[in-house]
């Protein structure tokens, strides 16, 4: 029996071992992953969605409360159990910190706190929620809070294929827009500045060292810009990026960014500039073409549903049309179905797919 089980055990690494290779000469805008959209966010709480329900003819259909009702798992469960490899955080700036601490929507609410207890609220730094005042629930109240736990399943799974972090600097919110709600105590978003992006650098940099980030920098590989790399060698190879983390900005103010000579970040750009990595396409529907031809410069992220709309309908057009257009990322809600309105989920057989 022993003389059986060595041979196979061998023959078993060695193919494990040119799986491995084979894996690592795929370049890295070969492959699509799926990404959750605003991935620390939880559900509003039911007596938000009712207030807001009651005013939705003023609130005009771009703010339909049915469009907020949704909310996501903790990032572990998200990587482990659904494969997810792309999160979505919205960086509200609080430098003084406090500006945050409070969530005016329940004060007209019975029975619904108003201030958040937790002291990180009342410290400085980047806060993580959706809609100030109104759409506030989430996993991870801070920045930190969030890195920090996709950096520790990362450790525990040190071989995984990179996860995309899309930051998106936010730059406004309901008070930005109406005075009466300023009135009611609503807070304003506060817009990004040069300082600012030093200190997300600086957030970002306390949670992961250089060698766990794939930066701009690793990219061009001694070349003068992205898109001379992408000529002359090609995307990097899969081998290259395991085990990190990939950020890409996008959002208020990000041009002051783009001038940073050593950022740790990407950005979503245009073919014109050269040192475009990354395409946003949020709507591929009718432009599935464009889209594909575009996948082989540079990796598109896209998304397969919007505002719940596709899980109420089980409406699977979208997705389709993600699929067809050979997007490397696609963002969704609903890697987990949500029961209430249909049986409507999506994903890969496995962790990632191969571009076509």
């Amino acid at each position: 029996m022993r003389n059986t089980i060595l041979p196979l055990l061998f023959l078993l690494s060695i193919s494990v071992f040119r799986a491995q290779k084979n894996m690592d000469s795929i370049r890295l805008n070969d492959i699509r992953i799926i990404a959750s959209h605003n991935s620390y966010k939880k559900k509003p709480h039911p007596k938000v969605l009712k207030f807001l329900s009651k005013f939705q003819d003023k609130l005009g259909e771009q703010n339909n409360p049915k469009f907020i009702d949704y909310g996501h798992l903790p990032f572990e469960e998200q990587f482990t159990d659904y494969g997810v490899r792309g999160v979505e955080l919205d960086v509200n700036y609080d430098p003084k910190g406090g500006h945050y601490r409070r969530r005016r929507v329940n004060l007209f609410l019975f029975g619904q706190k108003q201030r958040v207890k937790d002291r990180s609220m009342k410290s400085p730094g980047f806060k993580l929620l959706h809609i100030s005042d109104v759409d506030f629930e989430t996993n991870y109240l801070t920045l930190i809070d969030g890195l920090q736990a996709i950096k520790e399943w990362s450790q525990k799974n040190a071989n995984h294929i990179p996860i995309f972090i899309n930051i998106e600097a936010k730059g406004s919110h309901p008070a930005d827009e109406s005075k009466t709600l300023r009135n009611l105590g609503f807070k304003k978003c506060i817009p990004f500045d040069t300082i600012a992006y030093q200190k997300l650098e600086s957030e970002i940099a306390a949670v992961f060292s250089p060698n766990d980030i794939y930066k701009p920098s690793d990219f061009k590989s001694g070349y003068a810009s992205i898109s001379e790399r992408v000529e002359n060698m090609g995307w990097p190879f899969l081998s290259e990026c395991r085990g990190k983390v990939v950020f890409i900005l996008e959002g208020n103010n990000q041009h002051i960014y783009r001038s940073f000579k050593q950022p740790l970040m990407f950005y979503y750009g245009e073919p014109n500039d050269v040192n475009t990595a990354f395409l946003l396409r949020n709507h591929s529907m009718g432009i599935e073409s464009s889209i594909s031809e575009q996948s082989a410069k540079y990796v598109i992220r896209t998304r397969s549903d919007a505002g719940t709309i596709q899980s109420r309908d089980h409406d699977f057009s979208m997705w389709n049309s993600a699929l067809k257009s050979n997007a490397q990322i696609i963002s969704t809600d609903y890697y987990k179905a949500d029961e209430r309105w249909s049986g409507y989920k999506v994903g890969f057989n496995n962790v990632f797919k191969i571009r076509n």
